[in-house]
């Protein structure tokens, strides 16, 4: 071999690894991501950083609600930088797992970044592998300036997280006004079950609350509690504190008919009193695929949609012109094929539910 096909190969190989050295986690500049921009948190009082619950409402709250509020669904770091690459360290609280949804949703990361034109573009996740985790999300790329958003954990609480670029390149607050925190009311509520919470997208990106504030551009502040939507007082308590002027509630799935007899009326009622310029969605429950075959289900859920229609009814005669009501029928789609079990969605079944939903909060 000629010495200058040698001296080539030897200098590409150099070159290469000197790359693929600087791109490691390891070999890159790293900032607390609490010097950046949260968004999705509705409380500033919480037990952590990225927990979702007031701490002063505790005691109030039900055990299982609080615990599942330590999760950090919903919440995400926004962030603006001129790096070649982006790597984020994360640790969680308990390495969960479940058997119908990935790990990069569960405790996983997600990273998007906003185009010129206007749009959110899926960049890379960042796989778990324990409590402890780093991972490089996007590489090689050009160096100029760009706007990210990086989603966290959605089934386990997130303890501590790093956003790392090139060792000169800038890390700052995002540098436009697009999809940020405000201080105006515009921010979504949505209160509701595991689907809310996120169960079972394939990554924290893909929950329809953080499809929703993609498309519209807006904060989400995702108060999902898996199996415990029932409409506690505490939770509506909660929510009336948060400032927000557009409210989502999605927790038939989670509810019995008599639990809407009994509690509806008064949950939603403390939060119009409260917010009384809010505009206030009911959704319907989706229809899930199990229902075309399973008569004694049917029966159930259409008397819960029938209660909670009623009670909509009411509050459009006692003349709250703020309160919506969204149908269930399209959410997930009719082909039965939007879901992982028959219940939790797929990421075909989230952007199905976000794009219904924005055609009324929009």
């Amino acid at each position: 071999m000629r010495k200058s096909a040698i001296l080539f190969i030897t200098l590409s190989a150099i070159l290469f690894t000197t790359r693929a050295n600087a791109q490691k986690p390891e070999n890159m500049k790293y900032t607390d991501a609490k010097e950046l921009m949260l968004l999705g948190k509705g409380f500033t009082n919480t037990d952590s950083y990225y927990t979702r619950l007031p701490i002063d409402l505790k005691e109030e709250i039900r055990p299982e609600v609080w615990s599942l509020g330590l999760n950090s669904a919903g919440l995400a770091v926004r962030f603006s930088s001129n790096s070649k690459a982006i790597a984020i360290k994360w640790s969680v609280m308990n390495n969960f797992r479940m058997n119908h949804m990935p790990e990069t949703g569960i405790k996983g990361v997600d990273l998007y970044t906003l185009e010129d034109d206007g749009k959110w573009y899926y960049m890379g996740t960042g796989r778990p592998n324990g409590k402890d985790n780093s991972s490089v999300l996007i590489s090689s790329m050009e160096a100029k300036q760009r706007e990210y958003i990086a989603y966290l954990p959605l089934y386990d609480g997130t303890v501590k997280m790093e956003i790392g670029v090139d060792s000169s390149a800038n890390l700052t607050k995002p540098q436009k006004d697009v999809l940020v925190k405000r201080d105006n009311g515009d921010a979504i509520l949505i209160y509701g079950t595991s689907i809310t919470q996120g169960g079972c997208a394939s990554r924290p990106g893909m929950v329809y609350s953080s499809i929703i504030g993609r498309m519209l551009n807006r904060e989400v502040i995702n108060l999902g509690f898996s199996g415990n939507a029932k409409m506690d007082k505490s939770l509506a308590k909660a929510i009336c504190r948060v400032n927000t002027n557009t409210i989502v509630l999605d927790c038939l799935p989670n509810t019995t008919a008599q639990m809407l007899r009994d509690s509806a009326y008064t949950f939603i009622k403390m939060i119009l009193d409260a917010k009384p310029t809010a505009k206030i969605y009911m959704v319907e429950n989706p229809r899930f695929p199990y229902l075309r075959f399973n008569t004694e289900r049917v029966k159930e859920l259409s008397e819960e949609d029938m209660v909670w229609r009623s009670l909509y009814e009411r509050f459009r005669k006692e003349k709250f012109r703020n309160v919506y009501f969204v149908k269930g029928k399209e959410l997930a789609g009719t082909d039965n094929e939007a879901t992982v079990d028959g219940v939790h969605m797929t990421d075909l079944g989230f952007i199905r539910y976000a794009r219904e939903l924005c055609k009324y909060i929009r």
